[in-house]
């Protein structure tokens, strides 16, 4: 009888600290969701008054070199690269750095692109004790192609051999399977030609089954393209992310997450402090929490921002495998930057980094597997002991799928109000897709989570790639606003 009673209270008392947690979660994402819609508000009325025209024509705009990491990438490594190469921007270079692929990825480029092996000049920097092959475009001269005959096993590798390849002072580090609009340089070097103190950017994703169906010349004001429900589910949580979490850590100092498939960095800087890391499983979150380590504790002024502008459209799993895998591999490194760089946390040191961003982190990407799954052990032992009724279990369950709907639906109305992006049955069907998301798709980034948290503990730091998306014969083709087909180049 008194261990019944100790355990009933236990449950209750269990009960009621994930009720807490899950309260203080939506309390802060509240909080930040204010300061993400004045960083959006205020963004939209610099871009009615800024000059992109100015900056187009200027002869001191900063040049640019993009690296674009590929590793058996031959479904999409055309179509990427010239998106790439249609970017409107005075001066920059793609760097392509095909990473020991198997397949036909780096015949598909020579094809396309008409590569001939050139004597160019690489830095040993990064990469010592190897002599890959140059290719340049006899096409367009702005494409250089760095050849690796072995993969170096990461991203982060392939992006440090393309640094040594580079030439410009600035440097975009993006994906090999995303596709770029036109104005993507132009947008988000704008702020870098304004204020000195940026030292990096990054700006909103889109999301997409196959990328290379969206519209190329103009930037898409229809939404996103149907591609089926597990793609809605990752088109609100990246809209999410982008909109409601990053604006806010940019408008406080402390945005802790350039995007992989899209990030601007000064390129002095990513010299300083060694280059992209592959220690760890990804590479875009580690360097942002380097960058931040570096400069607070020797105390320069800086700033990484991050913008709402939709700059490309990136592949997503179309399959629940390769989405738990990709999920799973977050998980990793997320555990293990924050693993790494805990003497930030509470750090007053290091200012907003250590004080809101790193905390953050702490409480809603490290602990939330743990409450979630006992949250649903002890409900489910509260249900079965009569602790909890049904009805009780109901209501609760009700009101975190409405807390999570009003976050989403936040993001999207907000996105929409200034960029009028969607159809009216898109904005239905995805403010839908909130409430429903508690019980349909976060699940499934539960049971990714749990598999990269016993990841970090076996420290596993493969790369966990899923399978690209079955294309049909003509998935190069990508079209322009009219829906018209565009051949190749």
């Amino acid at each position: 009888m008194v261990v019944a009673a100790a355990l009933e209270q236990g449950l209750r008392w269990t009960i009621l600290a994930c009720a807490a947690y899950l309260a203080l979660v939506f309390v802060i994402d509240l909080f930040f969701l204010v300061f993400a819609a004045l960083e959006t508000i205020r963004r939209s009325r610099q871009r009615r008054v800024e000059s992109l025209e100015a900056l187009r024509a200027s002869r001191f705009t900063l040049p640019v070199s993009v690296i674009v990491p590929v590793h058996n990438e031959e479904p999409v490594a055309v179509p990427v690269v010239r998106s790439l190469l249609a970017l409107d921007y005075p001066e920059f270079e793609v760097v392509v750095v095909n990473d020991g692929s198997t397949d036909g990825t780096l015949a598909a480029l020579k094809s396309e692109f008409e590569l001939e092996p050139r004597a160019a000049f690489v830095r040993q920097v990064f990469s010592r004790g190897e002599d890959p092959i140059v290719y340049r475009s006899a096409s367009d001269p702005r494409l250089v192609v760095v050849d690796r005959a072995v993969s170096g096993g990461s991203k982060a590798t392939a992006l440090n051999y393309g640094l040594d390849a580079c030439r410009y002072p600035w440097i975009c580090a993006v994906d090999g399977d995303t596709i770029y609009d036109p104005d993507a340089l132009l947008r988000t070097m704008a702020p870098v030609h304004r204020d000195p103190r940026v030292v990096g950017v990054t700006s909103r994703i889109g999301v997409a089954v196959h990328p290379e169906r969206h519209r190329v010349g103009t930037p898409d004001r229809r939404g996103p393209i149907d591609e089926g429900l597990l793609c809605d589910f990752q088109h609100v949580e990246y809209l999410r992310a982008f909109i409601n979490d990053r604006l806010a850590w940019s408008r406080l100092g402390f945005m802790l997450c350039a995007s992989g498939a899209f990030m601007l960095w000064r390129r002095d800087l990513l010299d300083e402090v060694g280059g992209f890391s592959p220690s760890f499983s990804c590479e875009d979150i580690e360097i942002t929490f380097r960058v931040h380590e570096r400069l607070l504790r020797e105390g320069r002024s800086y700033k990484i921002l991050a913008l709402p502008e939709k700059v490309a459209t990136t592949e997503v799993p179309e399959g629940l495998a390769g989405l738990v895998a990709q999920r799973a591999r977050w998980q990793r490194v997320t555990l293990e930057t924050v693993w790494h760089y805990r003497r930030m946390l509470f750090n007053p040191r290091y200012g907003p980094v250590g004080l809101i961003g790193v905390p953050f982190f702490v409480i809603s990407e490290v602990m939330a597997s743990l409450f979630e799954v006992v949250g649903l052990t002890t409900l489910v032992a509260a249900l079965w002991l009569g602790v909890f009724s049904w009805q009780d279990y109901v209501v609760f369950l009700a009101l975190i799928a409405l807390a999570n709907g009003v976050l989403t639906t936040a993001a999207i109305w907000l996105e929409d109000a200034v960029y009028h992006t969607y159809r009216l049955r898109q904005l239905l069907r995805f403010t839908l897709l909130g409430p429903l998301e508690i019980v349909v798709y976060r699940p499934i980034i539960l049971w990714a989570r749990l598999k990269g948290t016993v990841g970090f503990l076996r420290r596993d730091r493969r790369w966990g790639k899923f399978e690209r998306n079955a294309r049909s014969p003509d998935a190069g083709a990508v079209t322009d606003e009219c829906g018209r087909g565009i051949a190749a180049a």
